[in-house]
């Protein structure tokens, strides 16, 4: 209809300067006849185009918007600094569940609430999360100006089972956890016996992030590459290093013109010496276990990948396995010592609730990981940590080609994909209130929870872990590697901060949260 009114309009103006213009005597006239049709007919068609275009977008509804209020340079940083969860929230209710925000160079198309299974669940054909990771935080850019001059990483075929993802899955699921147990008490206990030895009533103050990493070091080095040199204390420290060694060498690649950059991380930041210690004792170790000089009579991930075929039948290098190493050690020590530290932050300001998980635990004749598993408080807090304590924007993806919503918008390809965590696990909508607010923090929340709510179980309502096919498959390990370190923290230590409170959150460019700073101090109870 209005395009049609529009064009009665045109057609009405161009006639009427039409018989102007035939009227016009001389040329002066005819000159002001013909700029003045020229104008109106310019300012009608505007007019009409901005109409279709407004009308295209109220209608149409194919693009996804993008929030207003950038600043040069900056994008929305500034705002989303000042308030995560609030400014995600609030472009959420003005633009829909979809949107685009800018952060610096860096255009991210935002999914919230109930569209991002969409994102989780998307063909690897249609968007991956590997080239997502890399685009924020270039960790095989850092890995091939590290060690490229000595090892160039295999190319993994679309048909080969993964060397990282799939030796996981098979041989890390609830069932199989046991077979690590000895090996992760062992470790941990042997750490606590090194240098957490207190009296009752002595304290000691910690960096949290530093002692974890460490302790989840040992019980990684112990459980993934087995006793032969899982004990080696250079390999405990360079794993427990090598992701905060990547972070500081990647940011520096996201900020400063590649030239430059490269040079600075190969002469500065390089990583080849922790790569040649993990090269230099794991390549022996796989040539033992294929020339039986070494008995295979231990259940590794070293073991795993070296045995794992490629699809074409063929064996990868002892080289080849042994590289793959670091990768395990990036996912699983990292992201463990992060959940575990906020952990401890958690219980240092509810001494009630350490209070009543110590009953609990003290209510096992004897604490192993498998029974420690079992205790329904525990898991609860746990639960309640891996949803409360969560980034506000993660889960990064690429787009590999144009990627339809389930709302009809398009998102281009080569765009950067990004989910809402801390929103979505914050929505009525998608999760059960049970005790208090979703904004609040409940460590009793899933206690009575008539639903499979254990920490490990992924959901909308928990997707800390991801969804479908590509959630984590070492989460199994993982909450339980977490269950079983509290617990013994717990029997034996009082926990606090010098301040007596829970210190404030850290993030980074507001997407990523970090723990405090705040140490923690333990106390012995014993």
């Amino acid at each position: 209809m209005n395009q049609l009114y529009s064009n009665g309009i045109l057609t009405t103006v161009s006639n009427f300067l039409l018989s102007q213009y035939s009227n016009a005597t001389n040329d002066r006239r005819r000159f002001f006849v013909t700029t003045g049709s020229v104008l109106v007919t310019v300012w009608t068609l505007l007019k009409l185009v901005r109409k279709q275009d407004q009308a295209s977008i109220e209608y149409n509804n194919n693009i996804v918007p993008s929030v207003s209020g950038t600043l040069p340079v900056f994008g929305h940083a500034f705002q989303i600094n000042k308030d995560p969860l609030g400014f995600i929230q609030k472009c959420k209710a003005e633009y829909g569940p979809a949107f685009k925000i800018k952060l610096v160079t860096q255009d991210l198309y935002v999914l919230t609430g109930k569209m991002i299974p969409e994102l989780l669940m998307a063909s690897r054909k249609t968007v991956s999360f590997t080239e997502g990771i890399e685009t924020i935080m270039p960790v095989e850019r850092v890995m091939r100006l590290s060690y490229e001059h000595k090892h160039t990483e295999e190319n993994i075929s679309p048909r080969d089972k993964h060397p990282i993802t799939y030796p996981i899955k098979q041989n890390f699921k609830p069932n199989q956890i046991e077979v690590f147990s000895d090996r992760v008490e062992k470790a941990f206990q042997g750490l606590l016996q090194e240098e957490l030895v207190l009296k009752r009533g002595e304290k000691k103050q910690i960096d949290p992030w530093d002692f974890l990493s460490h302790a989840i070091s040992r019980i990684s080095c112990l459980c993934f590459a087995g006793s032969r040199v899982g004990t080696n204390r250079d390999l405990i420290h360079s794993m427990a290093t090598l992701t905060q060694s990547i972070v500081k060498a990647g940011m520096l690649l996201t900020v400063l013109p590649p030239m430059i950059a490269d040079i600075i991380v190969r002469r500065y930041m390089s990583v080849e010496r922790q790569l040649d210690l993990l090269m230099e004792l794991l390549v022996p170790l796989i040539n033992g276990l294929r020339s039986g000089e070494i008995p295979d009579d231990e259940a590794t991930f070293v073991s795993m990948t070296s045995k794992l075929l490629k699809s074409d039948g063929s064996m990868r290098s002892p080289e080849e396995a042994a590289f793959h190493f670091k990768g395990v050690a990036l996912a699983s020590i990292h992201t463990t010592s992060h959940f575990t530290t906020f952990a401890l932050h958690e219980l240092a300001c509810r001494p009630q609730l350490m209070e009543d998980l110590r009953k609990e635990i003290n209510t096992l004749e004897k604490r192993t990981p498998e029974s420690v598993s079992h205790l329904q408080l525990l898991d609860s807090f746990i639960r309640e940590v891996l949803r409360y304590d969560i980034d506000n924007l993660g889960l990064h993806h690429m787009a590999l080609q144009d990627m339809i919503l389930s709302t009809g918008q398009m998102i281009p390809k080569g765009s950067l994909i990004v989910a809402a965590l801390d929103e979505a696990h914050q929505d009525p909508a998608l999760g059960s209130l049970y005790n208090k607010p979703l904004n609040e923090f409940d460590a009793y929340r899933f206690i009575d929870a008539t639903e499979d709510k254990k920490s490990s179980t992924i959901g909308i309502d928990l997707i800390s872990f991801g969804l479908g096919a590509h959630a984590c498959p070492g989460r199994y390990f993982a909450v339980n590697e977490i269950k079983y370190i509290l617990a013994e923290l717990l029997v034996r230590f009082d926990i606090s901060t010098p301040s007596g409170k829970r210190a404030p959150d850290n993030y980074a460019m507001g997407m990523v949260k970090f723990p405090p700073k705040e140490p923690i101090i333990l106390e012995g109870i014993l």
